[in-house]
């Protein structure tokens, strides 16, 4: 997976990561954010639920 992958400027939820990023499948946007939090190049600023979408923001810039 050699995607490069564009992340919203400041606060974003999925949503917008995923549409910044339509060529790609959903599955490679998704696993590449679940690697930036791993990684700590990405928090999680607020929590999702059913009512509310979950919002991260880069930290570092990628590599």
């Amino acid at each position: 997976m050699n995607e490069t992958i564009l992340w919203p400027p400041g606060e974003f939820t999925i949503d917008e990561a995923l549409s910044l990023n339509s060529a790609l499948p959903q599955a490679v946007v998704r696993k590449k954010l679940s690697d930036a939090l791993a990684a700590k190049a990405m928090v999680q600023t607020q929590k999702g639920n059913g009512k509310i979408k979950g919002k991260f923001q880069a930290v570092k810039p990628p590599c």
